[in-house]
């Protein structure tokens, strides 16, 4: 059986008193962590996080028709805030509020930067709303950039959009007629683009298109085949080559295009590739 040696457990030893110290001791502990972290609560820590780090550059990138400084302003974020504090889903969202811009990124870059990434909705069309207002490809209704400032872009005839609000997607039969034939009529092979001025969707059996020299197109309602409108650009080409003008094209007749000429006379038929 092992033997143990040691003061204490010889016969006789006077006993060590560490109890009541040993409490005394556990209390001064716990004592000095309470004022320890009651301290540490009265430590403005927010205040010492926004100073260590606060934002020094706003970058925007993908701007075609916004201004930085007023997309920085609407999203909220400003120099001189937390870094770390930044709320950027709330900063997006109130870019996303905004009706033209259809898509919104807001992300922290090193060391104390902000990145917001735009994406804008591009106008394809004018619709009258007091003034004239642009819609984009999807028929969302812009709000101005400025007042009596509009892209250079055909205006929808037969459609008063004034009972809309801005960033409301206005899809009336008329609006999607309309974005039809900008789609139809964008194909660089027409060398249409430009040359519109108007889509006339005042009458569901017809569109008629107004071009920038005044000559008035009766198409069907809606976009015919490719090798119809190509047969307009035909036609165009060889007016303009001939110096001549026309009044009416009308292309509602399969295979043929015919034109009335701006000067009094007989209207014409003709062929695909001819006038």
């Amino acid at each position: 059986m092992p033997s143990y040696q040691g003061r204490a457990l010889r016969p006789g030893a006077p006993r060590r008193r560490t109890g009541t110290l040993g409490r005394i001791t556990r209390v001064l502990q716990a004592v000095a962590a309470l004022v320890v972290a009651a301290a540490l609560a009265h430590v403005p820590w927010g205040t010492l996080r926004h100073r260590a780090i606060s934002v020094a550059r706003v970058q925007v990138s993908g701007l075609h028709y916004l201004d930085d400084s007023a997309v920085v302003a609407r999203s909220g974020l400003g120099l001189g805030d937390g870094w770390l504090d930044a709320n950027l889903d709330e900063a997006r969202q109130r870019l996303l509020a905004d009706s033209r811009i259809r898509a919104a990124k807001v992300v922290r870059a090193f060391p104390n930067a902000i990145e917001i990434r735009i994406e804008e909705r591009t106008p394809v069309l004018l619709v009258r709303h007091g003034s004239p207002w642009e819609l984009d490809a999807d028929g969302v209704l812009l709000a101005p950039l400025r007042e009596g400032v509009v892209a250079d872009v055909p205006l929808v005839a037969g459609l008063d959009a004034e009972r809309y609000a801005a960033g409301t997607c206005v899809s009336t039969p008329e609006v999607q007629r309309a974005l039809a034939w900008v789609k139809a009529t964008a194909d660089a092979q027409l060398e249409l683009a430009g040359r519109i001025s108007e889509f006339d969707v005042s009458d569901e059996a017809n569109t008629a298109i107004v071009l920038m020299d005044g000559t008035r197109v009766i198409a069907p309602a809606w976009p015919p085949g490719l090798s119809t409108l190509s047969s307009l650009r035909v036609v165009l080409a060889d007016l303009g080559k001939r110096g001549m003008a026309a009044r009416e094209v009308d292309l509602r007749y399969r295979n043929q295009v015919i034109v009335r000429p701006a000067a009094s006379g007989p209207g014409t038929g003709a062929g695909p590739g001819a006038s």
